[in-house]
């Protein structure tokens, strides 16, 4: 394989990052993004509290219908802490820390590694966040890596 060939399959097939800069969460449910162009296997997502979470609310995040937790997590926590979802409907988060494993402990504890997702599902095509009737009173910054499963496969931001 020639160099063009080999520096175009690693940018295809090669760890790939979705990122959504600071905002508040306004509403429940929220769109945070959309899975685009065929399937995509999640090997993290990650939140960073821009500003404190001061109020308990129990998050719950859903990626094209599959859960991605236990929704059995109330994050509060600091500025710059982050929260790492276990990818497993399984396993609760993980509480708002500096630095978070990836993927979570508790994931490893189920032998989790990925969750793989599809677009056109009956569910939608979105990574949603729902919460408790609380609102968020911080903003957050979303990350998901994740691996494309086709060429045209994408994880685009809300």
């Amino acid at each position: 394989m020639g160099l063009r060939s080999e520096v175009q399959s690693r940018e295809l097939w090669g760890r790939q990052v979705a990122f959504r800069p600071s905002a508040a969460i306004a509403a429940t449910p929220t769109n945070l993004f959309t899975v685009v162009g065929g399937a995509v296997k999640i090997t993290a997502v990650t939140v960073r509290l821009v500003t404190a979470i001061t109020t308990a609310v129990t998050w719950h995040l859903v990626a094209c219908g599959v859960l991605l937790d236990t929704a059995l997590f109330a994050a509060i926590g600091a500025i710059g802490t982050n929260v790492v979802w276990p990818l497993n409907v399984g396993a609760a988060l993980i509480a708002p820390a500096a630095a978070s494993p990836v993927p979570s402990i508790l994931a490893a504890a189920f032998n989790v590694n990925g969750a793989i997702v599809s677009p056109g599902a009956v569910a939608g095509d979105n990574i949603v966040l729902t919460y408790a009737a609380a609102l968020i009173d911080g903003n957050t910054e979303w990350s998901v890596e994740f691996y494309r499963m086709s060429p045209a496969a994408n994880i685009i931001p809300v």
